[in-house]
């Protein structure tokens, strides 16, 4: 399966956006954990949910290619953000962010193997207790 390349200039800088590693499925569970949204899936709505934590969470998801995303120090990019980037391109990476991260199939997948080990579990346990 090809992935669409996601590229953004922002000030003098060009970040890309990929599908999400652990790292920043971490930072964006803690980042994210207060946050209420709202069940339908416009974008305005999501935004608004977001508040003042929106820049932060664009600087999770984005990448610079000449710092790792290990390395990459997320609040001063949501800083340079915060005054870099306009409106329509805040609402430009959200919608692309959905797109390239599938978060219902990447949740749908998690219970499935939730239920898989569960089930395993269930299955060791049974023999231990047959023994």
């Amino acid at each position: 399966m090809e992935t669409k390349n996601y590229s953004y200039t922002i000030g003098p800088k060009t970040y890309t956006m990929k599908p999400l590693v652990m790292g920043q499925i971490n930072q964006l569970i803690t980042l994210l954990k207060d946050v209420n949204f709202p069940s339908s899936g416009e974008m305005l709505p999501i935004i608004t949910a977001l508040g003042d934590k929106l820049p932060e969470a664009v600087a999770i998801v984005l990448h610079d290619p000449d710092v790792s995303l290990k390395n990459k120090n997320v609040k001063v990019l949501a800083e340079d953000i915060s005054f870099e980037m306009s409106p329509e391109m805040f609402l430009e990476v959200t919608e692309d962010f959905f797109e390239c991260t599938p978060i219902s199939s990447l949740f749908q997948k998690m219970g499935n193997t939730a239920t898989k080990i569960a089930e395993k579990m269930n299955q060791t346990v049974d023999g231990l207790t047959t023994l």
